[in-house]
């Protein structure tokens, strides 16, 4: 469903565009409506819109004014525009931020349903690309990620379960349908050629490699769907004749089937997790040493730990910079900044695959392990609560922080501070800031806003109205500042500006 907004100061145009489609069954959820732009965009903020059906003509912030002030803070929403005939360079200069929908009123149903229906079809092209794009992406990463989760499934064995559905959906590993084969007595010498030809011998029986080959003291498991024993025999006769030179024994293949992935993992796990060594061959024919170095199980426990119970973020921070130095290897960093990102403890919100894919798509355009702490000290060291705050939960608190360090910004919306900085999905994060904070993220962010503003007038009652917008994060748009600045205070900024004169010159003449 794409989320709704109809935005019209007449109450009478709302009701009727309300009223006027069954917007369901056009694969639409009406959200709210709003009676003017400010309202709007409000609501805009705690809501995330999909869709805004609008009027032009608007008083307090109109229709252009809340689509650029829009756009600064989700790009991604469509705008459908509403309005007369004389109103035609509105529409113009809408089109300049984007705007390809504008219809005339009064309007016509069928033009809307037409209108919603191009938007849907778009977004609906937009996220199959999008889930290509993430799903081509993922698999890039695909050995690293599969490192990663045998290293967490290895240091967490007594919360296999948690682990497991971590990753799961990460992986694309299936609920069930999958069959391990333990292939025995290959030497290490011949693993990759080994590798090699166990792909070649599974493609041509059209079965896909699932997980990459795993190799543990002169035994290869292999992980893949299996549809038929025929095709079972096959692959196993297959196996069976493979020769390598000075080999001296033959090779054994037993095929394991188990109800479900996560059994049959638990079952390869108890199997590997034995030996101190494992190695992990990738589709390229590189291998992947499993152990205890820099980025094993115990040395990123240790990290999480010691960052978790840092007394400050500056204490976090400088427990970053003595791991991640510029003489780390790059690789190494990247594997151990993964390692650190996906085993944050199985008791915690497995990550949302956007969240997931938001923060491996930065990781990997990184270019330096310099870039790679900058990056984990946004993830890692700023959700470090500062113990007079332990009552606040880290992505609140870190919400609360980010605001005040840039009341200046015009991004600052609740789906801007989801996707671009604590990496958890939009949802999640609204209901989690009412239940603390027990309002809507809009009321706080314009909270915070004026009350800086407030400060700001203390001390430069003599400077312009333009200059307080922009430093409380309303750009070029005075207008809407004094708006908002009304509703808070009940007076205009000017002349709340002139009572702080006055205050301050009545002060001066009783001293």
């Amino acid at each position: 469903m794409l989320r709704l907004l109809i935005v019209d100061d007449e109450q009478i145009i709302r009701e009727a565009l309300s009223k006027m489609i069954d917007y369901e069954s056009f694969g639409y959820q009406l959200i709210a409506t709003a009676k003017n732009g400010m309202e709007a965009y409000d609501i805009i903020c705690d809501e995330y819109p999909d869709v805004v059906i609008s009027d032009i003509r608007m008083p307090i912030l109109n229709g252009l004014d809340l689509i650029e002030r829009s756009m600064k803070t989700d790009s991604r929403i469509s705008f459908v525009l509403l309005s007369g005939y004389s109103d035609f360079d509105y529409a113009r200069q809408a089109m300049k931020f984007g705007v390809r929908y504008y219809l005339l009123k009064p309007t016509d149903k069928k033009e809307l349903i037409d209108s919603l229906i191009s938007i849907r079809e778009e977004r609906l092209l937009e996220k199959e690309n999008h889930e290509k794009q993430q799903k081509d992406f993922l698999k890039s990463l695909r050995v690293p990620m599969e490192q990663s989760f045998m290293i967490d499934l290895l240091e967490h064995q007594d919360s296999f379960k948690s682990v497991f559905h971590k990753y799961q959906n990460l992986l694309t590993l299936p609920k069930d349908g999958l069959h391990a084969c333990i292939c025995s007595f290959v030497e290490i010498a011949y693993i990759s050629h080994f590798a090699s030809d166990v792909r070649k011998i599974l493609n041509d029986a059209g079965v896909p490699l699932q997980f990459s080959v795993l190799y543990v003291k002169n035994a290869a498991v292999l992980v893949f769907p299996m549809s038929s024993l025929a095709t079972q025999e096959t692959i196993k006769k297959s196996l069976l004749n493979l020769r390598y030179p000075h080999q001296s024994v033959t090779f054994e293949a037993e095929f394991i089937h188990r109800d479900t992935t996560e059994k049959l993992f638990l079952f390869i796990l108890q199997k590997v997790s034995r030996f101190d060594r494992i190695l992990l061959l990738g589709e390229a024919g590189e291998s992947h040493e499993i152990k205890n170095h820099v980025a094993s199980p115990w040395m990123i426990r240790r990290l999480i730990n010691s960052i978790d119970s840092a007394p400050d973020t500056t204490h976090a921070g400088q427990l970053l910079d003595s791991v991640f130095m510029e003489s780390m290897p790059f690789v190494t960093a990247r594997n151990l900044a993964l390692g650190l990102f996906l085993q944050t403890g199985p008791q915690q919100e497995k990550p949302t695959l956007d969240a997931a894919s938001d923060f491996f798509r930065r990781l990997y355009s990184c270019q330096t392990v310099i870039d790679i702490r900058k990056l984990l000290q946004v993830v890692l060291v700023q959700k470090v609560n500062v113990k007079d705050n332990r009552k606040s939960n880290s992505n609140i608190f870190l919400l609360k922080s980010y605001i005040q360090e840039h009341l200046d910004s015009e991004n600052l919306s609740l789906k801007w501070l989801a996707e671009n900085y604590l990496f958890v999905s939009v949802g999640y994060l609204s209901k989690q800031f009412i239940k603390e904070e027990g309002m809507r993220f809009s009321d706080y962010l314009n909270q915070e806003r004026m009350e800086e503003s407030i400060r700001l007038m203390t001390y430069y009652h003599n400077d312009n109205i333009k200059h307080i917008a922009r430093q409380v994060g309303f750009g070029s748009n005075p207008q809407y500042f004094s708006q908002v600045f009304k509703r808070y205070t009940g007076l205009p900024p000017t002349e709340y500006m002139e009572s702080l004169k006055n205050s301050k010159n009545e002060t001066k003449k009783e001293n």
